[in-house]
């Protein structure tokens, strides 16, 4: 699919952004409001279309940048490219530098938690491109060896099962809405027109092909852990956890897990919430990044 096959409904996400570019691929990158800058990472196999919610009620305070990530959403999804968590944080420096935020708060969910204790790590190392002033994460899959993957996510995980999870991924079609509510404990949050833009995303540049490739990120989780969790143990700038409780993907386990391996971090709960708490109750969120960036 490219842009002149978008519905109505996908052609004003795509108009309420731009592109960038970044070492010669194309980068979405929805921005709005003012104030101090909150980078926002959105998760796998999704894009920045799930921030929106969250946006609406940050836009009049801060400045809100949502960038897709690499292979997702309206950024391009290249077929000879690792997508490594690597690449993505190189991205995210690079659109933070386009872009002259010289300091910022981030707000990660899902891969993009892996993606943001990569910023951290380098933070520690006094070589990331931006000062980061405070990190909240959502549910997550961090403490990989915890979380509870999909069925989907372990024929991608397995070399002899990889071809199945390749032809799922061709026709992946009306499956891939109903795979994402499958996760919620509210997945009324989309409706026939989010439905819609978040297949379009999908579908866009041929992105479910790229699906076993980025897939590899959760292989990396296992090999970096000691890097990426150690990130968290020695952050000294504000550090968060929000978990939504009825996550069966990045369950109650990891947030609270998490916390054992960074008790300098505050740690809240949500209840009767599944993995895309952003979309569920983002009123909810905005209010708990909201109040942690107001005292940082």
């Amino acid at each position: 699919m490219d842009e002149s096959q978008f519905s109505e409904p996908t052609r004003r996400w795509l108009d309420s952004g731009r592109h960038i570019q970044v070492n010669g691929i194309r980068v979405f990158v929805h921005e709005r409001g003012a104030g101090p800058a909150v980078l926002l990472l959105h998760g796998f196999p999704t894009s920045a279309y799930d921030w929106r919610g969250v946006i609406d009620r940050l836009e009049g305070t801060f400045r809100c940048i949502a960038p897709d990530l690499l292979g997702f959403g309206l950024s391009d999804k290249p077929a000879a490219f690792s997508y490594s968590l690597f690449q993505q944080a190189d991205m995210i420096e690079a659109v933070a530098k386009g872009l002259s935020i010289d300091a910022g708060h981030i707000v990660s969910h899902d891969m993009g938690t892996s993606v943001h204790t990569e910023l951290l790590a380098r933070d520690l190392e006094g070589r990331l491109a931006f000062r980061v002033l405070s990190s909240t994460f959502l549910n997550g899959s961090m403490l990989q060896d915890v979380a509870t993957i999909t069925p989907f996510q372990k024929l991608m995980a397995n070399n002899e099962t990889l071809p199945q999870a390749i032809a799922i991924s061709e026709n992946i079609g009306a499956n891939y809405i109903e795979g994402l509510k499958a996760v919620m404990k509210k997945p009324e949050c989309v409706g026939e027109e989010e439905a819609t833009v978040m297949t379009e995303l999908m579908g866009y540049q041929d992105g479910n092909r790229r699906i076993p490739a980025i897939s590899l990120y959760m292989r990396e989780r296992y090999l970096h852990k000691e890097r990426w969790i150690g990130a968290l143990r020695n952050m000294k700038t504000p550090l968060q956890f929000v978990w939504a409780d009825g996550d069966p993907v990045a369950n109650v386990e990891v947030g609270r897990g998490l916390k054992r391996e960074a008790p300098q971090a505050k740690y809240s709960e949500l209840t009767g919430l599944g993995h895309f708490l952003l979309m569920e109750d983002p009123e909810a969120v905005t209010r708990h990044i909201r109040e942690f960036i107001s005292a940082a």
